[in-house]
């Protein structure tokens, strides 16, 4: 039985970079995901400077720009009947999970990846020190038995594979969210992102073709429930409080797609190594999506882990100091934007500190520049990717 190197569990942004780097490296490298691609995901679909130039260094961008994703370059905050207009200092892309996630995908097979989609890692046992065995269900056909010298889990926020031994939640957290999002037609925004403020939650809208923009909602589970429970029902109601969303997605044309969906739990915990195991991407935590840092910090812990699994590999470092080495890095680098992020998602989850961000914003111009930077890593060659 052939053992891999790295088996890494989930294809989309997160796990597909990983592989691909891995590959790059001359390791021997299996992809699992439960799904199949191409395939829309809840996301804000903004890609952040630094997460374009992660893809730059993936070697997968070049696919990502034959598109012509539109640049975004303001932002626009709607909150209480007004708005706060700012530039971005350093402009981002909106590009289609559609797009991104298959491209991903693709490039780690083009780089000797052995890829399997419909595939659901179902048990995991072992360490690092005597390997591991994962067993894996594939669609329509028996459960089978892979060995890998090293798991790399990047299944998202709703789970992790059987096994892992989950920090405890943060009794603080009990907050709990749905996220919604569906493509339309017909509502021009020439660059920039609006990011409207609702009861208990937002909505933003950002292009991700030349003419197709996404909407994407994020909102408490119990006012998604107060207003009706299903997307149509509360995008009815926050027209019905919201009009400035409600005049902007008047001659909107929904596309042939349904809405996607998903919820996730608040609990305030960081998770970025498990069991031996690491996480990459929102299995280790979850950025608030206002941030628009998503799909950038994905890529950014793919490429961290990548790069200290390959130092073990080449015996630089011990699978142990490794093991400590990306906590450590994970740590410094994403814990003070997950901090940011939550203050802000705060700050516009209520109406009355929502508009006094707007104000802020309207009044005190240097604050996009420092919000932007304190949610991201940028860097002096972002403008070239």
């Amino acid at each position: 039985m052939t053992t891999w190197d790295v088996a890494v569990i989930g294809g989309g942004v997160a796990g597909s970079a990983a592989a691909a780097l891995l590959a790059r490296h001359g390791l021997r490298v299996i992809l699992f995901d439960k799904g199949r691609f191409p395939r829309q995901k809840v996301c804000g679909e903004f890609l952040s400077p630094d997460g374009a130039e992660v893809l730059r260094r993936v070697g997968v961008w070049p696919q990502i720009r034959v598109h012509n994703p539109p640049r975004i370059h303001s932002v626009v905050l709607i909150a209480s009947g007004g708005e706060a207009r700012r530039n971005l200092p350093v402009p981002g892309w909106g590009v289609s999970r559609w797009l991104l996630d298959e491209a991903l995908w693709q490039h780690a097979r083009g780089l000797g990846v052995t890829t399997y989609d419909h595939a659901t890692v179902v048990h995991v046992e072992g360490d690092p020190q005597r390997g591991f065995s994962l067993t894996v269900r594939h669609a329509g056909g028996p459960l089978t038995s892979v060995q890998s010298r090293v798991i790399l889990c990047a299944t998202g926020r709703q789970g992790q594979p059987w096994g892992q031994r989950q920090a405890p939640p943060d009794v603080r957290a009990t907050r709990r969210f749905v996220g919604i999002k569906a493509h339309f037609r017909g509502v021009p925004l020439n660059g920039h992102i609006e990011l409207h403020a609702l009861r208990r939650g937002y909505c933003g809208l950002a292009e991700v073709t030349g003419d197709v923009c996404n909407l994407c909602c994020w909102v408490e589970m119990q006012a998604f429930r107060h207003a009706g429970g299903t997307p149509d029902r509360f995008l009815a109601a926050a027209l019905g409080h919201n009009t400035r969303l409600r005049a902007r997605l008047c001659l909107a044309e929904p596309l042939g797609s349904p809405w996607v969906t998903t919820s996730y739990a608040d609990r305030h915990t960081v998770t970025p190594t498990a069991a031996g195991i690491w996480n990459l991407g929102d299995a280790a935590a979850m950025v608030a999506p206002l941030t628009g840092d998503g799909m950038g910090m994905a890529l950014r812990t793919a490429e961290l882990a990548a790069t200290i699994t390959h130092m073990s590999f080449q015996h630089e470092l011990t699978w142990e100091q490794a093991s400590n080495e990306y906590g450590r890095q994970w740590r410094r680098e994403f814990l003070p934007r997950l901090r940011w992020g939550r203050h802000l998602e705060g700050i516009l989850l209520r109406p009355s500190t929502a508009y006094l961000a707007r104000l802020a914003l309207h009044w005190m111009p240097w604050l996009t520049d420092m919000l932007y930077h304190r949610t991201r890593q940028i860097r002096a060659t972002s403008e070239q990717a």
